[in-house]
């Protein structure tokens, strides 16, 4: 056969032969074995390379098809296996550059849109050529072949990329993965190049340009769904990193850096460094690069080449200052390479901006700009010494020219000019220094309110401003900038605010941290501006006014963040401090007597005098009280009366005509507030006239803050206020005064009428129901419902017992009135009245009063209405409004109500189960979901401590009664008809919760129990046989549901009686007689629900808990029976009435448990089965117990083995397993202990782990943790204890492997660490042997603390932290000893919060930093721990202290992580001596000592003092 083929290659040659048929037998030849050609591989790619290149050099005329299936056989040869195995061996194949040369061109065709055949086919065989060592030598042997492949894939991605608009196709993935490879190629090509200089000309001359394009392209995109996720997440990051690579390493390598310095450097600068450069070197490397960048070639749009020109220079800044930057005498050249990039933004050598720039380019101008003045910032280039002392300033000056640039062409719509700002400050505030009065007009007290991105980067560089001041000391000569700007004349009369909430906060904390005789100084300035302009605003111009308003707000702002006057401070402090009072005092005298009288028909203008002048009186009387309070040394102005002056400036203030500015109607309330606090801070006087008008004007206060009449307030607004007085107006005036009234209440509450206090409630009930009661917003700024959310939510309300009632009759009231509405029937016979009767919480009610006789009228009516059926139909929209009314009832504190509150309110819930729904098409679960949070509501009203009170209202028997008739008043109602189980179980859960909650306060009252749990037996019997008569009316659906609803509730009621059996045993014949008839119901019951058709509405742990109940009653009965015929006289076993059925249910519970995902309350009920099932089993012997023992215990570990349950639901059936283990284990046989350990023997083989059966070391893990809990029996308790060290041994193996693999961080290693603890905690006095203990610490070096899961990461670092905490309290002994690697475990605790806590850029989320802040406050304990410890770590202190400093000295921390670490820091260095304390000073680093020196101060200068303080107390 051989021979046949052995003229392949003359017919492939052949002229004669159809070009279709050569394809053919090129294929056959390929893949044959019986085609004999020398070298055919070679033969066969020459073929085919001649071929494609005699047809693009039109020296052969191909068909167009046949050309295509010459780049399909290409592609298939360079991919197929038979080539990949030739090579492999070591054979050469070479490729004709002619064919290369041809990809290059098809690639060129593909990006002008002009490609005849197919990409793909292209790009496949060039990624098989390129991604084979042997064959890419055609491209990489020739560096300007492999440059020009580059070129044009790179044009041909950059094509696709902006193609993005105008085309709706996707990327292509394979042009992307080909730019990837020839990227890759080009970059080994380029490291293996000796030629430094060449390798800059190939990258400038011929791939700057496109490389900067395509990183431009590839940055900016709007990556969308369709694009491949291979492109969009790790293509696009890869290929940027190479195209930074290659620019990095051609243009910025050290061997150019002599041609830099010439370019850049100034002539006398240059000189020095001349004598090392060599000759042979481009000498223009900056210009060059700036050449390529300016003037580019191929990008048609103007607008994407000044794009790219931006977006690349601050990235080959970057690059520069990376390979330069490291050395100290290079930074100057850095910063001059910098100042050529910037001047490349179409700006002049004098940094103004060029003719032909054009102003649509600022935004993406000042992002470059940004972006390398931030590279500057963190490259540390500038030092202001150096520049100074040795440069002549030239850093200084360009910046200075930059920031004359940025203010002459102020940009404040953008957000990054703001940004620039910022940036030159933190370089050095003289650069802004000389012009600081247009920063502060520009960036501040001009700017218009615009974005919010703009107002965010406004207020950042504002606050910085501040700050920066503050550290200099200089607060009042910026001050004295803001207050030349603010009264100088202006564009617009209405200026945006001075002061947003984030300027406020930081110049208030500021502030509080410069000297008083600055912040004085700063009082007085304002006040002197104030004064100058009240000339104008005697005539009345509108703009003085304006600014005083401006000036007012800026003093009220600095007053209060004052630090207060007290009989430390200094005397030429105060008297600074009353001189710039009485001067305010004046002031505040001045412009009250320009409102007297005062008339004009520009309303602005009075209004805005009236802000200034009730603004600077507030700010007055708040801070002469403060300083007269606490400052014996300080006068008051107004003389020495401490009531009369304040009486009559108020009462002068409050008289004045109402204002139609909301700010001053504010003003008015403050000052109306601040005159009961003056009130409330003077002794009663003796007279009882003056006493009785005091008590008036406080009366006459506190309703003028409420004010009913107000007609600007509307409780019902969604507006919000950010709590700035500046931002008062008539859409937040609301806000604040409801803001006012509520922070107020505990001031004014006392003083209030009962109409007020009503007023109070029910706005406050409005704003709740206005909106929903479990919405959270993210943002911070205040609104009515809000604070209406957090004052219910608060501690305060329940202490204002007058409010408190107002409110929960609100509620009452509210709920009644639905009732009475839509029942005139039961709106005659109920009568009540629910006015506000202020009842102090705890007052004495007489049982028999004329308000109890009211609430049991009540009570028997409505009791009476539910037992008779009566129904109150409720519309959809009545039912979303009840809902609301029993949420907000819910979070109103039972035990802050009055009795007679706390009863009407249960008394209005009881009400409700009389609803029903009015629409018989309507939805029939809006009822049942009302009945549902109506028995949850219940129940937990059931908790307050005035629940006795309410069985003397009603009697227990009689509620019972009447909540279950409500519910099977229900069925005949028809709620249920097509209830799902949704909406049927967690009805059906709650009224169980109710009847239970009940049924405990029954039996903890201890009154009448016997008759209540009779009756209530009896009722539910009855009812279960009017059931069987009622049945013929319900369908089979509604039956078996009606007989699911007898079971939960003869269950419920069985369960309590079995828990108080034998605590009472003149109650115990009474209880058994009950549990005897309930449980002989319940048999015939649990069957028919089994068997009825309503069983896939009822969860399966349902009946699991029945049957248990079941199991426990029998039980309890049998135990409590001296001697009766149950019981054999023979074995002393007793015989129970449903063994079978309980045998048959365990054996089906054991079945299902495992195999199948199952619902997590059946896995949780059954266990709970499981454990009564054995007891059971043990108390009749009819089961062999031997087998049942092991049976449970292997099928519980293959529960805890299994994919099904997650590490949460391990620890939730934690308790329930435990319980079961105690029973299995308390009277086990030896074989049967000796098979458990078997079982925890196995489970904990580290190899296991590796294997993937990480689950079953999870299991034994739990069981070793409960078994370790559990109370076992002496002889076992000994031999478990005996192999706790062998199990310790163990667990290290387990945590070590487990560490290895991340995914299992909280999976395993955290459980395994977490058994460590509870062996060491439960073996305190077990575990004798030192070197035991300290096994449990040897894994905890494994533990890893860097998982990206900030709740991995707690639970990591909390599980050592445990083991630490466990070893300090059981072992301390042990700890001392072992205390170097104590300390090491713990020293990995503190390195990891310091590095998790530092300050950083990105926005964190609220949840990450509660967490880290949970783990320094671990640490802060146990520093405090090992600071108790004197007499174990008094030698290591130091070496504590210095590990703290050391790591704390690579890091910013945040404040509030900082504050919990130092305090515990603290505990450590009281532990130093001053010998201690010198060695630190002698040993530490400069770094690390200038730290540990802060450190000290401010230990020696708060904790150290406060402390010998304390001890001067102590006995």
């Amino acid at each position: 056969m051989a021979t046949i083929y052995t003229g392949i290659y003359q017919k492939l040659k052949s002229s004669q032969t159809p070009w279709a048929d050569k394809l053919k037998l090129a294929r056959f030849a390929l893949v044959s074995r019986q085609c004999l050609l020398p070298n055919k591989e070679q033969v066969l790619l020459d073929w085919t390379t001649n071929a494609l290149s005699a047809y693009y050099n039109k020296k052969a005329e191909v068909p167009f098809k046949e050309v295509e299936g010459l780049w399909s056989y290409l592609d298939e040869f360079l991919h197929s296996q038979r080539i990949k195995h030739v090579l492999s061996k070591g054979k050469t194949i070479t490729v004709n550059p002619a064919v290369c040369q041809i990809i290059i061109e098809r690639i060129q065709e593909a990006s002008s849109g002009t490609l005849s055949v197919s990409l793909s086919t292209v790009l496949s065989c060039c990624q098989g050529i390129v991604s084979s060592p042997v064959l890419s030598v055609s491209y990489t042997a020739r560096c300007d072949v492999l440059v020009q492949l580059l070129v044009k894939v790179c044009g041909l991605a950059c094509y696709q990329l902006s193609q993005q608009e105008e085309c709706s196709e996707p990327l292509s993935l394979n042009v992307f993965e080909v730019l990837f490879l020839v990227l890759n190629s080009y970059l080994t090509v380029q490291k293996q190049q000796g030629n430094s200089n060449r390798v800059f000309t190939q990258v400038t001359e011929h791939l700057l340009q496109p490389l900067c394009l395509l990183r431009h392209l590839l940055s900016s995109r709007t990556w969308t769904e369709r694009d491949d996720p291979r492109i969009r997440q790790n293509l696009n990051k890869e290929i940027r990193s190479k195209v930074d690579m290659i620019l990095q390493s051609a243009l910025f390598f050290d061997d150019r850096l002599p041609c830099y310095k010439k370019e850049v450097l100034p002539p006398e600068r240059e000189s020095s460094s001349k004598k090392g450069s060599t000759g042979n070197i481009l000498l223009c490397p900056v210009a060059t690069i700036l050449s390529k960048l300016v003037h580019g070639h191929g990008v048609e749009k103007e607008a994407l080449l000044y794009a790219v020109r931006c977006n690349s220079l601050p990235l080959l800044f970057k690059f520069a200052l990376d390979s330069f930057g490291k050395d100290d005498d290079n930074k100057l050249v850095c910063f001059h390479i910098m100042t050529k990039f910037i001047l490349a933004l179409e700006f002049t050598d004098d940094l103004q901006i060029k003719e032909t720039f054009n102003p649509e380019h600022w935004n993406i101008v000042l992002l470059s700009l940004e972006n390398m003045l931030n590279s500057c910032l963190a490259g540390d280039i500038y030092n202001v010494a150096a520049d100074r002392i040795h440069h002549g300033e030239v850093q200084l000056t360009f910046y200075r020219k930059v920031a004359q640039l940025l203010f002459s062409n102020a940009q404040t719509d953008k957000p990054s000019w703001y940004r620039c700002l910022k940036t030159l400050l933190a370089l050095n505030h003289l650069i802004l220094e000389p012009d600081l009065d247009e920063l502060v007009s520009s960036a501040w007290v001009d700017a218009e309110n615009t974005e919010l991105r703009v107002k965010k980067a406004r207020e950042t560089l504002v606050s910085e401003v501040i700050r920066t001041y503050a550290k200099l000391r200089q607060l009042p000569r910026l001050t004295e900038e803001v207050l030349i700007v603010i009264t100088r004349p202006a564009a617009d009369e209405l200026r945006p605010e001075l002061l947003t909430e984030a300027v406020q906060k930081t110049l208030s904390q500021c502030l509080l941290d410069s000297p008083a005789s600055q912040n004085l100084e700063i009082c007085r300035r304002i006040l002197e501006k104030i004064q100058s302009e009240l000339t104008y605003v005697k005539e009345m111009r509108k703009e003085s006014a304006l600014k005083l308003l401006s000036l007012s707000v800026l003093l009220h702002t600095v007053v209060f963040s004052l630090k207060t006057v007290d009989d430390s401070t200094p005397v030429p402090l105060v008297r600074q401090t009353q001189s710039m009072m009485e001067q305010m005092f004046r002031l505040v005298g001045s412009l009250l007597e320009c409102l007297e009288g005062l008339v004009s028909t520009d309303t602005l203008w009075i209004d805005k005098i009236q802000e200034v002048s009730l603004l600077l009186t507030y700010i007055w009387h708040e801070a002469d009280s403060l300083f007269q309070n606490h400052c014996s040394k300080y006068t008051s102005p107004a003389g020495t009366s401490t009531v009369r002056p304040v009486s009559d400036t108020v009462e002068k203030v409050l008289a004045l005509k109402v204002s139609s500015s909301p700010l001053s109607r504010l003003l008015q309330k403050l000052l109306a507030v601040h005159r009961i606090k003056k009130h409330l801070l003077v002794s009663p006087l003796p007279v009882l006239n003056t006493d009785n008008k005091r008590h008036t004007i406080l009366c006459e206060s506190a309703q003028f803050v409420v004010n009913r009449q107000d007609s600007l307030i509307n409780l019902s607004t969604d507006q919000t206020w950010d709590l700035q007085l500046c931002n008062v107006n008539n859409d937040t005036y609301s806000v604040a005064c409801w803001f006012l009234v509520t922070t107020n209440l505990p001031l004014i509450a006392p003083y209030l009428s009962k109409e007020d206090a009503c007023h109070i409630a029910d706005a406050m009930l409005n704003s709740l129901l206005h909106s929903d009661l479990g919405s959270n917003s993210e943002n911070d700024d205040m609104s009515v419902f809000l604070i209406s959310k957090q004052l219910l939510a608060s501690a305060v309300l329940c202490e204002l017992p007058g409010l408190y009632s107002a409110l929960v009759k609100s509620v009452t009231s509210r709920i009644f009135s639905h009732v009475q509405s839509q029942c005139p029937s039961f709106s005659k016979s109920v009568q009540t009245d629910f006015s506000v009767e202020s009842l102090a919480k705890g007052e004495h009610i007489p049982e028999v009063s004329l308000s109890m006789k009211r609430l049991k009228t009540i009570a028997e009516e409505i009791i009476k209405s539910i037992q008779s059926g009566v129904s109150v139909p409720v519309s959809p929209t009545q039912v979303e409004s009840l809902l609301q009314l029993i949420k907000i009832a819910s979070v109103l504190d039972p035990h802050a109500m009055s009795p007679e509150d706390y009863s009407e309110l249960f008394l209005s819930a009881l009400v409700l189960n009389l609803c029903a729904q009015s629409d018989e098409n309507g939805v029939q679960s809006a009822p049942l979901n009302l009945l549902n949070e109506l028995f949850r509501f219940m129940t937990g009203l059931l908790m307050g401590q005035n629940s006795h009170v309410f069985l003397k209202i009603v009697h227990g028997s009689a509620l019972l009664e009447a909540t279950m008739s409500s519910i099977f008043c229900c069925f005949s109602k028809g709620l249920f008809h097509t209830v799902d189980s949704t909406a049927w179980f967690p009805f059906l859960q709650s009224a169980q919760g109710f009847i239970q909650s009940l049924i405990q306060l029954v039996l903890s009252r201890k009154s009448s129990v016997r008759v209540t749990l009779e009756k209530f037996t009896n009722f539910l019997i009855e009812r279960v046989a009017a059931g069987e008569t009622m049945s013929k009316d319900l369908g089979e659906y509604e039956q078996a549901l009606y007989v699911q609803l007898h079971l939960a509730t003869l269950s419920t009621l069985c369960k309590e009686m079995i828990v108080v059996l034998g605590k009472n045993k003149q109650l115990d014949g009474t209880l058994l007689q009950l549990l005897e008839k309930i449980f002989f119901k319940m048999g015939p019951a649990i069957q028919d629900v089994l068997t009825g058709k309503a069983t896939s509405v009822l969860r399966q742990s349902f009946c699991v808990d029945v049957v248990t109940v079941m199991i426990k009653s029998e039980l309890a009965m049998a135990s409590h029976q001296t001697l009766s015929e149950d019981i054999s006289e023979g074995d002393g076993s007793a015989r129970m009435s449903h063994m079978a059925l309980y045998k048959s249910f365990g054996q089906q519970i054991l079945k299902e448990l495992c195999p199948a995902p199952r619902p997590f309350d059946f896995i949780f009920s059954s266990i709970h089965y499981l454990s009564a099932f054995y007891v059971a089993a043990e108390t009749t012997k009819e089961l062999d117990v031997k087998d049942l023992h092991f049976t449970i215990l292997q099928c519980v570990h293959k529960l805890l083995s299994g994919i099904l349950l997650s590490v949460s639901e391990v620890k939730e059936l934690e308790e329930p397993i435990k319980d079961l283990l105690a029973q299995l284990m308390a009277r086990c046989s030896q074989e049967q202990f000796h098979l458990v350990f078997l079982l925890l023997r196995d489970g904990l083989v580290a190899s296991k782990i590796e294997s993937g059966s990480h689950k079953e070391t999870l299991a034994t893990l739990t069981l070793i943790k409960l078994l370790a809990c559990c109370p076992l029996p002496h002889t076992f308790s000994r031999k478990f204890w005996l192999t706790v060290p062998q199990i310790l041994s163990s667990l290290v193996h387990v945590i070590r492997e487990s560490s290895a693999l991340p995914s299992l961080t909280s999976v395993l290693t955290v459980p395994a660490v977490e058994t460590v603890t509870t062996l060491l905690r439960q073996g305190e006095s077990q575990l004798s042997n030192p070197h035991h203990i300290i096994l449990g610490l040897g894994g905890l070096h494994f533990v890893p603390l860097d998982s990206r899961s900030i709740d991995d990461y707690y639970s990591a670092f909390q599980s050592i932290h445990e083991v630490l905490y466990t070893l300090y309290l059981c072992y301390p002994l042990v700890m001392l000893k072992a205390a170097p690697t104590f300390l090491n475990c713990f020293y990995r605790l503190v390195t990891s919060i310091i590095h998790e806590g530092r300050q950083r850029t990105e926005k964190e989320k609220e949840k990450d930093s509660e967490t880290l802040l949970k783990c320094a406050m671990l640490v802060e304990r146990m520093y405090s721990h090992i600071g108790s410890t004197t007499e174990g770590f008094t030698d290591l202190a130091s070496f504590i202290v210095a590990q703290y400093v050391g790591e704390l000295q690579k890091v910013t921390l945040k404040p509030e992580i900082k504050a919990h670490l130092t305090e515990g820091i603290y505990r450590v260095l009281d532990l130093c001596s001053e010998k201690a304390i010198k060695f630190l000073n002698v040993t530490l680093h400069a770094g690390v000592k200038e730290v540990f020196n802060e450190l000290y101060k401010n230990y020696t200068h708060y904790h150290k003092s406060k402390m010998h303080g304390e001890k001067r107390y102590a006995a």
